[in-house]
């Protein structure tokens, strides 16, 4: 008999995320239970029009509590608890059911390890981090969540495997710089107050890995520290980031502006535990590279490649191991491809700007670092290379910021041409077409005139900050208050908007 298998997500105003969500839970799931716990916006409209299983639950200030009421609505005999930011990928789509079928005949199962991969929508969907979560379990009676704020996933009666299923990865853009923010602001005065009332040190324990996660993100580098130690010496295990409180301390030192040798003691300390974590090894190379020691930069940064190296190898055996050094790759070849631009060594230095744009090509350094080391090859063969990385129409703006002063007015000119704002004007300027820029940025004013009136003559009363008056000669603005077109034209908008607001 096929197994059936139910997708569940807890919810509050997600409509920016709830399409994608609904769209990959219909492609492997057989229910989707969706609980809203308060939405005000379009959320609970997309659940109904897709056909999921819709429930209510008043918000508790607890994660736990509403996740567990989502799993006693489940009817499947394995559930995808997925949060609404968070989607299997294609690949993993496609092979879902038949790996949740292969480990269904397995009855020492009960859970299944995925691994994530956190994507910042904020840095053009940069790869940064990787982790191992629990997302597919058995239903049973005693697989819960506890705890109010990052909750996890328990079985009470603990006498079944958890293990790792390699081809099950899922995308996760909730950590992405701007939303990791908003959340850790948010979730810190839970976590305090729970850590206040918590009255074992298992309860405490459990919040130290967040509350130095919390602190990092909001830049309060002290704390993070000082609960990445915490967990450090209670002798906490993150699966699928064992190195990871390490990690938290030595980029929070490094940010902080600690000294270079305080960094590298750290970084040596966490070595002796770790020996072969690659993101170690990145980290000293990027310290070095501070502190002027390009030498050494060179050599911790090839190891750290060597020691990425095995770790892929173990990956490709479906082995569940850590991989939080993979967000660092483009910037350890950046820093390679900058040790060897300052040794002089430019064909070496060309191939790791390369590698690192390989990796993620908007990282704009290593692109600017790239034309750089090409300044002597012709515009045909950098524009060329150029097409291998990117898309000129959907990538034109990007790359006429980054390589502004750094290639010819012909290379400018060619990524410029299918831009439509006022980046058009850098790349015309860039290639010499001063005309063309004025054209460019008239347009653009023009626009921001335009919309600012009708702001304007859409609020209650006419702004009385003057901005208008900076923006606009007064005599245009005359305009817009006489019985001219331009009047008449706005107050047809207005008339419109107010009879919509009524409708």
């Amino acid at each position: 008999m096929a197994i059936k298998i139910s997708a569940c997500v807890i919810t509050k105003n997600e409509e920016k995320n709830m399409p994608r969500w609904l769209a990959c839970m219909k492609n492997v799931a057989d229910e989707i239970v969706v609980v809203d716990t308060g939405s005000t916006d379009n959320t609970v409209a997309l659940a109904k029009e897709a056909g999921a299983k819709l429930y209510n639950f008043k918000w508790i200030n607890d994660f736990a509590a509403a996740k567990n009421y989502a799993i006693e609505q489940a009817t499947g005999d394995w559930i995808l608890f997925m949060d609404a930011d968070e989607t299997f990928t294609e690949a993993a789509q496609r092979v879902l059911r038949q790996e949740v079928e292969r480990f269904n005949r397995d009855a020492t199962v009960a859970c299944l390890l995925c691994r994530m991969l956190d994507i910042d929508v904020d840095n053009d969907n940069r790869v940064f981090n990787t982790s191992l979560l629990p997302r597919v379990f058995r239903r049973s009676p005693y697989i819960r969540y506890k705890g109010a704020i990052h909750e996890q996933l328990e079985n009470s009666k603990g006498n079944k495997k958890m293990v790792f299923a390699e081809k099950l990865e899922f995308q996760h853009t909730g950590y992405s710089s701007s939303i990791f923010r908003s959340k850790a602001e948010r979730n810190l005065p839970i976590m305090l107050h729970e850590l206040e009332e918590a009255t074992t040190d298992k309860e405490r324990l459990r919040l130290y890995p967040y509350l130095m996660d919390a602190y990092s993100t909001l830049r309060d580098y002290d704390k993070a520290i000082f609960y990445g130690e915490k967990c450090i010496s209670a002798g906490y295990q993150m699966i699928g980031g064992e190195g990871s409180f390490y990690e938290t301390i030595i980029m929070a030192m490094y940010n902080a502006g600690h000294p270079v040798d305080e960094v590298l003691s750290m970084i040596d300390r966490a070595e002796r535990e770790y020996p072969q974590e690659p993101f170690f090894e990145f980290t000293r190379g990027m310290a070095l590279e501070k502190q002027g020691d390009l030498i050494g930069a060179e050599k911790a940064v090839l190891h750290g490649l060597e020691l990425r190296k095995a770790q892929e190898d173990k990956m490709q055996q479906g082995m569940g191991i850590s991989d939080t050094s993979r967000g660092l790759l483009p910037y350890a070849y950046e820093r390679l491809g900058n040790i060897y631009r300052l040794k002089g060594d430019l064909q070496r230095s060309a191939d790791n700007y390369l590698m690192a744009l390989k990796q993620h090509k908007y990282q704009k350094e290593s692109l600017q670092g790239l034309c750089r080391v090409l300044q002597g090859v012709s515009d045909a063969d950098l524009i060329e290379l150029l097409n291998s990385l990117y898309d000129c129409n959907n990538d034109g703006g990007f790359i006429c910021k980054a390589i502004k002063g750094y290639a010819s007015p012909g290379v400018m000119a060619y990524y410029g041409r299918n831009i439509d704002s006022v980046d058009a004007a850098y790349a015309y300027m860039a290639s010499g077409r001063y005309d063309g820029a004025m054209v460019k940025l008239g347009e653009e004013y023009k626009k921001i005139i335009q919309r600012g009136i009708l702001s304007a003559r859409n609020m209650p009363e006419w702004p009385q900050d003057g901005y208008l008056n900076v923006l606009v000669a007064p005599k245009y603005l005359e305009r817009f208050n006489k019985n001219t077109k331009e009047a008449a034209a706005v107050r047809r908008l207005q008339e419109y908007r107010e009879r919509v607001i009524d409708d």
